[in-house]
């Protein structure tokens, strides 16, 4: 009857100690990461260029996109280490029974069971687990460092997308422009060789003229489809292709950059909590290699080391303390050391490359910015000429100096120079982006 209640208090305790461990949501299906995972707190990405389409497509883009939602994930599986980390300080208890049956021959048996209980502490002298769990605390400020770069390269691709749709819709319009004059052209070449006036050879060219002005429209379309198509990736299938997009227009230049520019930057700020964490497992490394102290407790049965050294047949309770020095480990301690010396090296050097990549993306930018900004300058220039041509032309055309042709001309000229006004506004604008991604979204 002892027996029995001993291995029903013991089952009972091992049953209940497993209970334990884990919660129901623990326990319960994974489910679907991507509904589940979402950013908190505002985005780092603020630049909408006053435009409410755009504003609309960054929130979505902030709360859909899957690369963002990747780097959620692997904050969580960070937090996860640091939950880990935490619990190799805590004091383990060890429940269970042990039983037994036996006899001096086949014939007769006894048996017998105890129900036990084993606690045991680390005494962490030498800061092996608590640089452990600084290391896995850095760790995670790493990842939610990347979170941050995360969501601040979706806004600025969501911001690039949205102006080569622009671009490519703009573009569209000015091809179908352009379209249509080269048809009028071709138009005139045909009554003129009708009349005896052009040659078959100017009539080609012109049918040239229009197959290469209808290439250029299906290229734009073509274009804006794979744009807005970018927009609804990003977006996580929530924005439409037939979004209506329009260029932003150009802010005022760049102020001057402070020196520290580069240090709010969460690639740099990720990549110097990692170069920390390194640090810390290195000396988590160096401290697992010096003498271990520990504390143990137990009731029920005891191992027998511990009967012997009390040097008694059976114990009840035991509380014991020891220390112990691995000798020989054939090189494993100190080849633990030179791995985290190796990944810190790794992680310093990552950090000083992060650093000069930083500031070498913001002296391209600010350059790019700068030479948008002349060649946007140079390009107004250009439409003022080509108007003022358009003008004196339909003057001269209104006088019959000038045919239908050149009148033509003029007008297809000016639309290539408001094109290109087009293409440095958008350049421009991919300046501003490349800038703002540069300081960090600042």
């Amino acid at each position: 009857m002892k027996t029995g209640l001993a291995v029903a208090l013991g089952g009972l305790a091992v049953v209940l100690a497993g209970c334990t461990g884990l919660t129901p949501a623990d326990r319960a299906p994974r489910g679907d990461p991507v509904a589940r995972l979402s950013p908190s707190g505002p985005a780092p990405w603020r630049e909408d260029f006053g435009d409410p389409v755009l504003a609309d497509l960054l929130r979505q883009a902030d709360a859909g996109a899957l690369d963002t939602k990747v780097a959620l994930a692997r904050l969580e599986q960070a937090d996860a280490e640091v939950e880990a980390a935490r619990a190799l300080r805590g004091i383990n208890a060890v429940a269970g029974v042990e039983t037994a049956v036996g006899g001096r021959n086949f014939r007769s048996a006894r048996s017998a069971a105890t129900p036990t209980l084993e606690i045991t502490d680390e005494v962490d002298v030498w800061g092996r687990f608590s640089s452990a769990r600084r290391a896995a605390r850095l760790a995670g400020q790493a990842a939610t460092l990347d979170v941050a770069s995360a969501r601040l390269l979706v806004g600025a691709e969501t911001v690039r997308a949205y102006l080569a749709l622009a671009g490519a819709q703009q573009a569209e319009a000015r091809a179908e422009r352009r379209q249509r004059l080269a048809e009028q052209a071709l138009e005139l070449v045909q009554t003129r060789l009708s009349q005896g006036v052009a040659s078959p050879p100017d009539l080609a060219a012109r049918r040239a003229g229009v197959r290469a002005a209808a290439e250029l429209v299906q290229r734009a379309r073509d274009e804006a489809t794979l744009q807005a198509a970018r927009l609804r990736d990003l977006t996580g299938g929530r924005a439409t292709l037939a979004l209506s997009a329009t260029a932003p227009s150009p802010g005022p230049p760049a102020a001057a950059l402070p020196s520290t520019v580069v240090d709010t930057r969460p690639d740099v700020r990720a990549a110097q909590a990692r170069l920390a964490a390194a640090d810390q497992r290195r000396a988590s490394a160096i401290a697992a290699t010096r003498p271990q102290f520990q504390i143990a407790a137990a009731l029920g049965a005891p191992d027998a080391t511990l009967a012997t050294l009390l040097d008694v047949r059976a114990l009840a309770w035991a509380a014991a303390a020891s220390a112990s020095q691995q000798i020989l480990d054939g090189g494993a301690r100190r080849a633990r050391v030179h791995a985290a010396t190796a990944e810190a090296d790794l992680a310093d050097l990552a950090y000083r490359q992060t650093v000069l990549n930083a500031w070498s993306e913001v002296r391209e930018a600010v350059i790019a910015e700068a030479q948008a900004r002349r060649g946007l300058a140079a390009t107004e220039a250009d439409i003022s000429a080509a108007r003022a041509a358009l003008d004196i032309g339909q003057t001269r055309h209104a006088a019959g100096v000038v045919d239908g042709l050149g009148l033509i001309a003029l007008r297809d000229a000016l639309e290539q120079a408001t094109a290109a006004q087009a293409r440095a506004q958008l350049q421009l604008a991919e300046a501003h982006v490349q800038l703002t991604l540069a300081t960090g979204g600042a």
